[in-house]
């Protein structure tokens, strides 16, 4: 039997025995939280302009899961259980949202409704409040469409020529690491850059694919939180002082206008580069007021980690690849 047939018969024969159930009793409390951004009817479809999507069919199949195996909790719950020791319910599970896709409210709240499970949907406000795709959505959009196979990075006067797969990923890599370091105007001509240079039409604004204010606010009536995710989705620790502070707080004062009450959780964006956060933007998540912040380093969360800190783990389509990464994460394993 080859390696890969193997090893998959055994996460299937281990997530269908009660062995890692088990194990998780004696390992130490932690709590999981979940990083998800679009669910769409056929991610396949969008995968040239999102590629961030979850389908239907799988995400309704990971929130079943929840409600019969785990225990779905609130980030508000998780944060609380990292600071204080709050106590949570075995095999504790929070459910985050980035960015305010539309179908955040069109496909995934209703089937959240349906399991009982509380999530938290992280805004970036500049896109809400423009309907315009994020930066990085256009980016892989111009890059994954054009018929040109050269561009020339203005920012580092390096040419690209890409002509493979491997070479257009390589370069459109490029494009997201040099607009990871930007915000604001400076990003957005940066991306209408890449378009004009790419002949590219731009996806316009108002196009249906983020969340409306009044989508946003009936998300919260419904029951669940909604964060904070910065202004124009930069990586915080690749910029100046004054535009991660713009950006934390700026994203805060927005959302509570809109909202009219405190916005207390805040998630980092991670477009491209490492490393995400620094001691700097801590600094500033926790005078601007927020409880808690995620992150997209994956692992569980326990008591006495840091609230402005808490470790997420990615989502996979496939069940028992979803169910397997649950149970090694609960364990402190790599899944």
């Amino acid at each position: 039997m080859p390696i890969s047939k193997a090893k998959r018969w055994l996460k299937k024969a281990l997530l269908r025995s009660s062995i890692l159930r088990t194990a998780s009793r004696f390992a130490p409390s932690a709590a999981v939280v979940l990083m998800y951004h679009s669910i769409a009817e056929d991610e396949r479809a969008t995968e040239h302009i999102l590629g961030v999507s979850r389908g239907r069919t799988s995400f309704e199949a990971h929130m079943e899961t929840l409600a019969r195996h785990f225990s779905p909790v609130s980030i508000e719950d998780v944060a609380q259980f990292a600071e204080s020791g709050r106590q949570l319910p075995p095999r504790a599970v929070a459910v985050t949202f980035d960015d305010g896709f539309a179908d955040n409210y069109d496909i995934a709240l209703p089937i959240l409704n349906r399991y009982g499970v509380p999530a938290t949907f992280y805004i970036m406000v500049d896109a809400v409040a423009n309907g315009a795709l994020p930066w990085y959505c256009r980016i892989r959009f111009a890059f994954s469409t054009t018929a040109k196979s050269d561009w020339s990075n203005p920012t580092s006067n390096q040419k690209y020529t890409f002509r493979s797969p491997m070479e257009r990923k390589a370069v459109m890599t490029a494009a997201w690491e040099s607009a990871a370091k930007m915000t604001g105007k400076q990003q957005q001509d940066f991306v209408s850059g890449i378009e004009k240079s790419l002949e590219i039409e731009p996806v316009k604004g108002r196009n249906g694919f983020m969340l409306t204010w009044d989508e946003v606010r009936a998300l919260k009536k419904a029951g669940h939180i909604i964060g904070a995710h910065t202004l124009s989705h930069p990586n915080l620790a690749q910029v100046s002082e004054w535009e991660a502070r713009c950006e934390i707080v700026g994203s805060r004062d927005t959302l509570e206008k809109e909202m009219g009450e405190p916005v207390e959780h805040f998630s980092y964006p991670h477009p491209a580069l490492n490393p995400q956060w620094s001691s700097l933007t801590h600094d500033i998540t926790r005078e601007a007021g927020f409880k808690s912040a995620v992150l997209t380093t994956p692992g569980p969360v326990r008591t006495g980690d840091d609230p402005l800190a808490l470790r997420r783990i990615g989502t996979p389509a496939d069940l028992d690849q979803f169910t397997w990464n649950l149970q090694c994460t609960f364990l402190g394993r790599s899944s």
